[in-house]
């Protein structure tokens, strides 16, 4: 595929409903005509249908890509024959209207005249951690809709790309997932469907109850030896919890030798003390392995949120953090629901 028709042709309406939408909306409205926008996420070939609405709408593009993924060479080539420039992170800097940003990796190098709209939890906590903004920062995983990307298709890729890679059959083998956000939610799911042994590392303790009651079995993640135990007894190990160093800092190491171990976080969860070799996909979130780390049904609906996140911030000036509109989240995720033969009551028993 050489250009952004050749995608959205590959990607029909009927699995990106929303990019087609938006396409067609812009054509029409030229939102952002003139807006400089610098744009920061996993730069992959779904990710070139939400970068062409952008550009339909009129907008000056900078892209670029996180820290925690491979350049994707072929999206870059797209890139190039559409005449919107790519740029290393760690060639991005300047000024721009809106920053969508990925993991808040551009507020230290870029100036927002405008607004920020952020993609990820990680970021989001870094973006609070700041006190005071002088624009709108809108969070789109502070929403439902996230849960769509985030839990059913980071799930899904995560247990796509392991069950890849692992060269070992995970029927009814020990699961032990770290973390039980949205992420861990989606993992457990798809592997609930191979196995009934999977048991979550969790420190909340309201989560430790939501993991018992969806049926899972449960370890509190501040008892080192009750989660060495589960350690040492499990067959794969998968981190889920955006916390860096997290194994490295609080466990025996012995407990985690000669297992199988996957981080699905953008943070490196198993941390200094482990080699990368000595973790699918040296460390990385394992799910960017594969040419579709996350399947383009679960993207459609948060890349058309992160887009029009930027009007949020344009209807609504009020500095600081903040998550994308709760009606727009509802209807969205509605939308998404009927469109794909779901029920929104299903999709709330999963999140």
């Amino acid at each position: 595929m050489n250009s952004f028709d050749d995608l959205f042709a590959h990607y029909p309406p009927d699995v990106a409903p929303f990019m087609h939408q938006m396409l067609a909306d812009y054509q029409a409205t030229k939102p952002y005509k003139g807006f400089k926008i610098v744009h920061n996420v996993p730069l992959t070939q779904t990710t070139l249908l939400k970068i062409a609405c952008l550009k339909t709408a009129g907008a000056n593009l900078v892209v670029t890509n996180p820290s925690f993924m491979n350049e994707d060479r072929d999206a870059i080539q797209v890139l190039t024959n559409e005449q919107v420039p790519y740029l290393p992170l760690d060639s991005v800097k300047g000024e721009f209207d809106f920053l969508l940003d990925c993991g808040a990796e551009l507020v230290d190098k870029c100036y927002a005249h405008k607004g920020i709209v952020e993609l990820t939890r990680t970021g989001a906590m870094r973006y609070q951690r700041h006190k005071e903004f002088h624009v709108p920062i809108v969070s789109v995983d502070d929403t439902r809709l996230k849960c769509l990307e985030t839990c059913l298709g980071t799930g899904e890729g995560v247990y796509r790309a392991i069950r890849q890679i692992a060269n070992v059959d995970l029927t009814n083998k020990n699961i032990l997932i770290f973390g039980f956000g949205k992420v861990g939610i989606g993992i457990a799911y798809y592997f609930s469907k191979i196995t009934t042994n999977v048991i979550i590392a969790e420190a909340d303790s309201s989560r430790l109850q939501l993991i018992e009651q969806r049926g899972y079995q449960s370890v509190d993640a501040k008892q080192a030896q009750l989660i060495e135990h589960a350690a040492e007894a499990s067959d794969l190990i998968i981190t889920a919890t955006g916390l860096k160093d997290i194994i490295s800092d609080n466990y025996h190491l012995g407990a985690f030798k000669d297992k199988l171990l996957a981080n699905a976080g953008a943070e490196d969860e198993f941390g200094y003390a482990f080699d990368a070799t000595e973790v699918l996909a040296d460390k990385k979130p394992v799910n960017f392995i594969l040419k579709e780390p996350t399947l383009m049904e679960f993207l459609d609906p948060i890349f058309y949120a992160h887009n029009i996140a930027i009007d949020d911030a344009l209807n609504n000036t009020q500095t600081g953090f903040r998550a994308l509109d709760q009606k727009t989240d509802e209807a969205i995720v509605s939308q998404w629901a009927k469109h794909h033969d779901w029920t929104v009551e299903k999709l709330n028993q999963i999140f």
